[in-house]
């Protein structure tokens, strides 16, 4: 088959109805520590009633404290918001043996195991600094 009997579109697949939710930490999170950083959202509970599908607007605002126990650090507010991003598993064929020097480079696949609908953004600045820089710019 040459590169003109192709056909001119993608075969359609259907889409997993798995949801997903996502949240962009503001920081380094490694396996050992998922469960601080979601200690530091307020817990499992309440990632979960932020994230419920008839959550209110009010009910949809999730801090994230940093330093939990300093009376000085205020938690960071995040908003979540409604996405429509894929959620991909990729994987790397790695060959084992005495043949692993001759492997292929770059042999990945690619699958779609959901649908991301939600998303926990934390793009806003804490108050207490952006407070900081309004005085500091002042003095100047």
């Amino acid at each position: 088959m040459s590169v003109h009997d192709a056909p001119s579109e993608a075969p359609e697949k259907p889409l997993p109805h798995t949801p997903f939710y996502s949240v962009e930490y503001p920081g380094y999170v490694q396996n050992s520590s998922v469960p601080l950083a979601v200690s530091n959202l307020g817990g499992q509970e309440k990632l979960d009633q932020v994230f419920r599908r008839s959550a209110p607007r009010s009910e949809a605002i999730l801090e994230l404290s940093l330093n939990p126990g300093s009376p000085f650090a205020h938690p960071i507010p995040g908003n979540v918001i409604g996405t429509n991003n894929l959620v991909l598993k990729v994987v790397k064929r790695r060959r084992k043996g005495k043949d692993a020097a001759d492997a292929p480079i770059g042999e990945y696949t690619a699958e779609v195991v959901g649908v991301g609908s939600k998303v926990a953004r934390f793009r806003s600045q804490c108050p207490c600094f952006s407070l900081y820089c309004a005085l500091l710019h002042a003095l100047l």
